[in-house]
């Protein structure tokens, strides 16, 4: 048995698609966070400008707090935190990405860990799922709790016995500056015969790292919890040791299945510029080098990219459906196809899908 206590991996990942990973705080308001400026939105450090100004001037900012109002004549260039370019139409409102302190744009380890995490538990369910233990209706967030115990030893009151608590993601960061850029994005929805994608509302801006970034971060993978004569609240991890060891293998299977459901669905919606990008991605998964695979993350990259439900049944899908109130899902025209949703770049027509990217991992040792 080696003595290696760890083993460290560059992880280097390369932005296909844009990807947005919300940092949980207030959307960022036309006028009064950012200004528009041909095709570019300017977001102002507004606690810098309300430094600036006189008693009188606070005293007008509290009844109009436009930015407009507060700007010295010099204009928005001194005052400006960062901007983004806006890839198409008129945003009132953004969502924002998650930043460090610097305003610097990154793509959190939690995100990275999250779909690994998805492409395991993808991997070990095997036969029928246990419906009995999906949890209470007006909790969805609790849905999976049952299947993860049962394949990852996941016990929310005892993150110690979590299988996946021997992997470690740091922060991504990109390699150089980063341009981001405020996309609309919108759900588009099956209608007709033939099938065709519609929008089903009014587009919804998000701040999100272009394609083409690429990004480094460390993973590392706890070897001491996973020998053999280690026993993790009664558990013996090393059991599911070839989890880890088949990483890249068992996150290429999953991916595989979802390009070609997705290549399928916009060919059968005549969304061509979005087949050409999945055909895109099938070159791309057959050409991968060793440590290499591809993953969807962040927000709006859709229920089959976060859960197990390309390996349910028909019946399965139904009843987690009913029992989570998401009928609205499914449609009497399409019947076999759940979701009939995607959220989708793009306002009136679809034009790319979120969060797909590129990964390696390079060993850089053991310790």
């Amino acid at each position: 048995m080696s003595a290696e206590l760890h083993t460290d991996y560059r992880l280097t990942i390369e932005t296909l698609s844009p990807v947005h990973i919300g940092s949980g705080a207030r959307p960022l308001l036309r006028d009064y966070d950012f200004l528009v400026e041909r095709n570019r939105a300017i977001v102002l450090d507004v606690n810098r400008l309300l430094a600036q100004l006189s008693d009188e001037g606070l005293d007008q900012a509290a009844e109009d707090p436009r930015l407009d109002r507060m700007l010295p004549a010099e204009g928005v260039e001194g005052w400006k935190a960062y901007e983004l370019d806006i890839a198409s139409g008129d945003p009132q409102r953004i969502r924002q990405h998650t930043k460090d302190a610097s305003l610097g744009f990154y793509i959190p380890g939690s995100a990275v860990k999250g779909a690994l995490r998805t492409a395991f538990t993808w991997y070990a369910h095997h036969g029928a799922l246990t419906l009995g233990g999906l949890g209470e209706r007006n909790n969805p967030g609790k849905a999976g709790d049952s299947v993860e115990a049962a394949l990852l030893d996941h016990d929310p009151r005892n993150l110690q016995r979590d299988l996946l608590r021997a992997l470690r993601v740091t922060d991504a960061y990109p390699q150089g500056e980063v341009r981001a850029r405020a996309v609309a994005v919108d759900v588009f929805s099956l209608h007709g015969q033939p099938p065709s994608l519609r929008p089903k509302g009014q587009p919804t801006y998000v701040e999100a790292i272009p394609r083409g970034v690429v990004l480094e971060a460390t993973l590392t993978l706890d070897r001491y919890v996973l020998r053999p004569e280690r026993r993790v609240r009664g558990l013996h991890h090393s059991r599911k040791r070839h989890f880890f060891d088949q990483m890249v293998d068992r996150c290429r299977e999953f991916i595989g299945v979802l390009i070609n459901l997705d290549l399928d669905f916009y060919g059968d919606c005549g969304i061509w510029k979005l087949q050409a990008f999945y055909e895109t991605l099938v070159k791309r998964q057959a050409s991968l080098q060793p440590g290499e695979f591809l993953m969807p993350i962040g927000w709006g990259t859709g229920m089959l990219s976060k859960t197990i439900a390309t390996k349910l049944t028909s019946g399965e899908l139904s009843t987690i459906a009913e029992t989570y109130d998401l009928e609205r899902w499914q449609s009497p025209v399409f019947p076999g196809i759940f979701p009939k949703t995607r959220r989708l770049v793009g306002d009136t027509l679809a034009r790319e899908s979120l969060g797909w990217v590129k990964m390696r991992m390079e060993g850089l040792g053991v310790g």
